[in-house]
Parts: C-alpha cells; sequence; structure tokens
C-alpha cells in the first residue's frame, strides 16, 4: 500500500476529518510535509476537503468531486457522493455526518468543528460558518438489530436525543441556525411528521442524507 493510499483509508475511516500534522503522527510520517503534499494532491483531484477548523486546515474525504448543489422540488440537494467508510452502513453515524459536511462545503461553508463519532466525542457533531452566520447540527444514524432491541424503537430513542439537541442549542442561543442530519429512513420521516409543529417553533431544518450521498435539506 503506498503512502497516497494509507492516506485515503484513513481519512474514509475518519469522516470528522484530520489535520496534517495528525495525519502524519498517525501514519508515521517523518515530516508533516509528506502529509500536507499528499493531501493538496488529493483535493486538486477533487477527493479531499480542505477546511479550516479553530484555526488549522483540516482534510475531509469527500470521495468524488464536488460539484455545484442543484434545485429539485423545491429543496436543495448536493450531487452523491461515496461513503467516507466502506466498511460501515451508509447510515452510520459517522457516513452521515461525513456527507452532511460535504453538503455544507459544497455550499461554501466553512468548517469550525466536527466531533469524532467514533470515539462518541461529547458537543455539538457539527459546527459551520458562513457570511458571520454559524450553524449547529446534531447528527444520528439508524440503528442495526440486535437481540434486545429493534431498530425501530432505538430509532425513537435517537430520534428524541436530535430534538432535545435542537430545544437545548435554541436556548443557549437564540440567533444561530440549527439542524439535524438524518438518514433518510421512514421511521424517522414519520417522527418528524408527528412533531412537525416543533420545527417552526425551535427554527430548525432536517438535512436527509439518502443511501446515494445525496443531501436534500427541509
Amino acid at each position: 500500500m503506498t503512502n497516497r493510499d494509507r492516506v485515503i483509508q484513513y481519512l474514509k475511516n475518519h469522516p470528522e476529518g484530520v489535520d496534517d500534522d495528525k495525519l502524519a503522527q498517525a501514519l508515521g510520517f517523518s515530516q508533516r510535509q509528506q502529509a500536507n503534499s499528499l493531501c493538496k494532491k488529493l483535493a486538486e483531484e477533487g477527493l479531499v476537503v480542505r477546511q479550516p477548523v479553530a484555526g488549522k486546515i483540516h482534510n475531509f474525504w469527500a470521495g468524488s468531486k464536488i460539484t455545484q448543489a442543484k434545485q429539485r422540488g423545491g429543496f436543495e440537494t448536493a450531487q452523491p457522493l461515496e461513503n467516507s467508510d466502506s466498511t460501515m452502513a451508509w447510515y452510520w453515524e459517522g457516513n452521515v455526518q461525513a456527507q452532511v459536511i460535504r453538503y455544507l462545503v459544497s455550499h461554501n461553508f466553512k468548517i469550525r468543528s466536527a466531533a469524532d463519532t467514533k470515539s462518541r466525542q461529547r458537543g455539538v457533531d457539527i459546527v459551520a460558518e458562513r457570511d458571520e452566520n454559524q450553524v449547529w447540527i446534531s447528527v444520528k444514524g439508524y440503528p442495526k438489530r440486535t437481540e434486545k432491541t429493534q431498530p425501530s424503537t432505538q430509532a425513537g430513542h435517537w430520534f428524541k436525543d436530535v430534538i432535545f439537541d435542537m430545544l437545548e442549542y435554541r436556548g443557549e442561543n437564540q440567533s444561530i441556525k440549527l439542524g439535524v442530519g438524518l438518514p433518510d429512513f421512514p421511521r424517522y420521516r414519520s417522527l418528524a411528521a408527528k412533531i412537525a409543529w416543533v420545527k417552526p417553533v425551535v427554527d430548525f431544518v432536517y438535512f436527509w442524507v439518502q443511501e446515494s450521498g445525496e443531501v436534500t435539506v427541509e
């Protein structure tokens, strides 16, 4: 496996993004410049997005070249992209988070922070900014079946968690924009419809992520 392949694999497995220093350290490169050079070349090919996060440039796996957003059915959508981690289901939280990040980047948002979903890092899952306006986004995946829990039941709990995040974030800040990132499953759509009155009151949007990688904002 070449160093390029190693960088690609690492970024696929870390959709939350990583800066050049940490990437070089993780892959055992003798110099930071190795990681920097490889990531810049991948960015030129449209495979990696380099965005500032808390003052440092982070690298995000894109999978395919990000294109301009298009309009369809009254909603803004982003072009389909490959999943960030092919070893995980497309509806895994990290892949959902990565697709939302790519959508934001394609709409000229700067990513200020992205929580590490694999380590269950606490805090806002995505903080992005455009034209000095911040958006805080809470993200969930879709649960797998276990011996003790049905996916539909667990999905209900996860949905309540992200809605509570919206209530909590709105209480902390009245001016920021808020969003919920979810894989587009009928269960989540049904729950969203049941509490449709909450959305305009709290003032947030849904980022619905499709299996293809397409993102629809509602």
